[in-house]
C-alpha cells in the first residue's frame, strides 16, 4: 500500500478545548475529564479526515484512517450489503484508489458530516454516530446534487498511532439511482 504524503494535524481546537475546560471547571475535577475530552477531539478530528481524504481521493491517507483489522460496511433498509463489505486496511486501500480512479472519477464528491453523538467512549475505545449527506458534481453539472444521505456508525480504537476506525458502516436513508 502506499503510504500518504499528509500528515494528521491535530487541530487547534483541541488546544482551545483544554484551555477552556480548564477555566471552566472546579478546581477539585479529575483528570479523567480531560482525557475524556482530548479523547473526543483527537475522535472528531479523525472523522474529520475521513471526509477530506475521500473527498480528494487520497485513496491512502483514507485508509490510514482505519486499524489493520478495520471494516466498512453499507446497510439499506437494515439489511448489510455483503458486497459492499471491505475487511482490512490493505482492502480498504484499495476500494478506495478503485473508486478514485474508477466511478468517481470524473465528479468531486462531498461528504457532509454533522452532529456527532458519543455512544460509549472509554480509554481505548468508542462507539459514534454522525449523519451523513453526500453530494456529487461533474463537469456536466452547475450545482452539486445529494448522491446520499443517512447516517454512520463507527466503532473506534486507540492505536500507537492515535484513534482509529475499527468499523464504519453507512445506513443509508434509501439506495442511489
Amino acid at each position: 500500500m502506499r503510504k500518504s504524503n499528509k500528515l494528521i494535524r491535530t487541530s487547534p481546537i483541541i488546544n482551545w478545548l483544554m484551555v477552556l475546560y480548564g477555566l471552566c471547571i472546579p478546581s477539585g475535577a479529575y483528570a479523567d475529564d480531560i482525557s475524556d475530552l482530548i479523547n473526543r477531539a483527537a475522535i472528531t478530528d479523525v472523522l474529520t479526515q475521513y471526509s477530506y481524504r475521500w473527498d480528494s481521493k487520497d485513496s491512502a491517507g483514507f485508509a490510514e484512517l482505519f486499524t489493520e483489522d478495520g471494516i466498512l460496511e453499507r446497510e439499506v433498509n437494515g439489511e448489510t450489503i455483503n458486497t459492499a463489505t471491505i475487511k482490512g486496511r490493505e482492502a480498504i486501500y484499495n476500494y478506495a484508489k478503485t473508486s478514485h480512479e474508477g466511478r468517481l472519477a470524473d465528479r468531486q464528491s462531498r461528504h457532509h458530516f454533522s452532529g456527532i453523538v458519543f455512544l460509549d467512549l472509554n480509554e481505548t475505545t468508542a462507539v459514534t454516530e454522525n449523519m451523513a449527506l453526500i453530494t456529487h458534481q461533474t463537469k456536466k453539472n452547475n450545482a452539486a446534487y445529494i448522491r446520499s444521505s443517512g447516517y454512520y456508525l463507527n466503532s473506534w480504537q486507540k492505536t500507537t498511532n492515535g484513534w482509529r476506525i475499527s468499523k464504519r458502516i453507512l445506513k443509508v436513508d434509501s439506495p442511489p439511482n
